[in-house]
């Protein structure tokens, strides 16, 4: 079940070609294209001019608390709502698990994982940069629909 929600690579390195493959293979079977793309800049350079020369709208999302912590809120209350369609996800449920929230002492939040060093939480981590990437462009989202 899990293996067709996750493409397997070998080594312990993503290869960003991929992502951009599953990008174009989303327009190319589906017809589907994002209207902006949410990244975290570290390290991303090669992978967002290889989006950008695709024709991909990048939206660059800084790591940190200021940037994110709203974004997360309004996920955890979508969660809560079961506003949320992840498709109950077994990854996505996994990255849910191991992620906590660490709040500071003005209450913004933060993504944090667990305790535990092998665990991951990648797929929560990208989508609060959705979210955070709709966030700035909620009006013109908006008024595309209307």
């Amino acid at each position: 079940m899990c293996r067709k929600n996750i493409t397997l690579t070998a080594g312990s390195q993503n290869d960003f070609s991929l992502v951009t493959q599953w990008f174009r293979s989303m327009i190319d079977k589906y017809d589907i294209r994002p209207l902006w793309v949410g990244y975290d800049p570290w390290n991303s350079q090669y992978w967002v001019k290889e989006m950008k020369d695709m024709g991909f709208e990048m939206e660059k999302i800084r790591q940190g608390v200021y940037t994110l912590s709203e974004p997360m809120k309004q996920l955890e209350a979508d969660l809560r709502n079961h506003a949320l369609n992840y498709n109950n996800n077994p990854i996505i449920k996994w990255c849910l698990a191991n992620t906590q929230a660490k709040v500071d002492v003005n209450g913004n939040i933060q993504s944090s994982k667990l305790n535990l060093r092998l665990k991951r939480i990648d797929g929560i981590v990208v989508t609060i940069i959705a979210y955070a990437t709709l966030a700035r462009y909620k009006l013109d989202y908006e008024a595309m629909t209307k």
